[in-house]
């Protein structure tokens, strides 16, 4: 018996202290990453009717599902979270398969996939953007654990095969093998884009990948209304509130701050200024720099701040907007915290504020949030330039979806990265010009300082020579300059 208690006593000591031996393993990183997800499945049959949710799933997996196709309208709130753990435990064990590390970069990709379940992306239309990441990683030769996280970011791109697949106006089967066979096509076309566009946005971005996907379904939307395929933007937003999610998401929340903060007290590793000095540069992610408690810490606070905005501005939680606060709390794994988060969310505000459209409207509270992924820019330039770049932003995503036709679910990460490389290069130059008029001396100073060394140096006594040398008996003064009390200050030609 006693053998049997230290074996569970191990076993889950290992499972929910996974920071013993100063990094986070593969095993217990994807622990509580399971946890996350059986919490999600515990609400999803807390919340759902078992009588309806067959048909519910099966009008999930066989809708268009682009932009905006909220599954909580469309079915329930329990058949959409139940459709977003089934995609969550997908994402988890296929990087679970492959031994994918644990870094803020497979958190973030995790949680985008979460998001997404309950606006747009099921198991049907991430099958082939997979396939097509997988058949990449095939022909170039390259283990496919390498291009894993671009295949779960680049699913944003799934109502591509939705929409095809699935279409009315197209024959079944042809449709079917249509939309299937787009998808694996763009899943290959999306690494080496994913890869290039990267280095387009000086690391300011979270999301490459979405700007990425923006491109990928802006050319198939541009070739379709080519040939008179019209693809129309859908507004299927629940308009009723969700207490339940509001009870759930503040669980969460509670859930992450507090075992974090039990934890990091005990193990005597909390250390969140860490976290708020953070770069915010995806290539430096919060949860490698600082452990995995610290970043539980600030995945819970971004989890209440967001919640306190929505619901203070009187948004409806629905659908899209559940979805990127999942996505946000991914990002804070990455570098996404409070201090660098507040100058974006404002300058998002602002412009919702003085635009045709309501503050609290789905797209535009998706927009303030989204808009986290540019929080490196408010630690390169400011809180000035996160305002900037928010209120940018905010115009930009409103105008841009037409472009893509809604084939892109994450339509900010498009916009973002639009923004990315046209602000950034502004911003350089007025830091440049700001530093150039702050090392410049006004002339009335600089001529004062070299009239005053002219005349000290002419001043100086002749000093002698040996003329046993056949030298000149003089030679040039010796500049030693007269110390000059560092409080009096002289005006040119005055001496004691």
């Amino acid at each position: 018996m006693s053998k049997l208690v230290t074996f569970f006593r191990v076993k889950f000591h290992n499972v929910f202290h996974p920071h013993t031996k100063g990094m986070i393993s593969v095993h217990n990183g994807y622990s509580l990453l399971f946890l996350f997800n059986l919490l999600l499945f515990f609400f999803a049959m807390l919340f759902f009717d078992p009588r309806v949710a067959v048909e519910e799933l099966k009008l999930i997996l066989f809708s268009e599902s682009h932009l905006v196709t909220d599954y909580i309208a469309m079915t329930s709130v329990g058949t959409a979270l139940l459709n977003s753990s089934l995609m969550t435990f997908v994402a988890i064990s296929i990087c679970y398969h492959y031994r994918v590390p644990i870094t803020g970069g497979a958190v973030s990709a995790i949680f985008m996939v979460t998001g997404y379940g309950f606006f747009g992306k099921n198991l049907l239309n991430f099958i082939p953007i997979f396939l097509g990441v997988r058949l990449y990683s095939y022909f170039m030769n390259e283990p496919l654990k390498k291009f894993l996280l671009i295949a779960l970011y680049g699913s944003s791109v799934s109502p591509i095969v939705s929409y095809f697949a699935f279409n009315d106006s197209l024959p079944p089967y042809f449709s079917l093998v249509m939309g299937y066979g787009i998808g694996i096509f763009t899943g290959f076309l999306m690494v080496p884009m994913a890869l290039y566009f990267q280095a387009l946005f000086q690391s300011v971005s979270l999301y490459s990948a979405g700007f990425t996907s923006g491109m990928l379904c802006t050319l198939v939307a541009a070739i379709c209304r080519m040939f008179g395929l019209t693809i129309e933007l859908r507004t299927m937003v629940s308009q009723e509130q969700q207490p339940r999610l509001i009870f759930m998401m503040l669980v969460l929340g509670s859930m992450l701050v507090g075992y974090g903060s039990l934890m990091a007290i005990k193990k005597k590793r909390l250390n969140m200024r860490a976290i708020w000095s953070h770069s915010g540069k995806i290539e430096r992610d919060i949860l490698r720099d600082t452990g995995v408690y610290n970043t539980m810490i600030n995945m819970g606070l971004m989890t209440f701040l967001l919640v306190a905005y929505v619901v203070s501005i009187g948004a409806v939680l629905n659908g899209p907007v559940i979805g990127a606060i999942f996505c946000v709390i991914g990002f804070s794994a990455c570098g996404s915290h409070v201090f660098n988060s507040l100058p974006l969310l404002a300058g998002v505000t602002i412009a919702n504020l003085l635009s045709v459209y309501t503050i609290n409207e789905t797209v535009t509270v998706t927009s303030a949030i989204f808009g986290m992924m540019l929080c490196a820019v408010t630690n390169a330039y400011g809180w000035k330039g996160g305002l900037v770049v928010g209120f940018v932003h905010a115009s930009m995503v409103l105008n841009i979806d037409f472009l893509h036709g809604g084939l892109n679910l994450y339509n900010n990460g498009f916009s973002g990265g639009l923004v990315a490389m046209m602000i950034i290069p502004l911003l350089d130059l007025s830091k440049q010009l700001w530093q150039k008029s702050a090392d410049q001396v006004p002339a009335t100073q600089k001529e004062k300082t070299q009239t005053v060394s002219k005349v000290q140096e002419s001043e100086q006594p002749l000093v002698p020579l040996d003329q046993t040398e056949g030298k000149p008996k003089f030679s040039e003064p010796v500049k030693v300059l007269k110390p000059v009390a560092p409080k009096k200050h002289y005006r040119v030609g005055e001496w004691e």
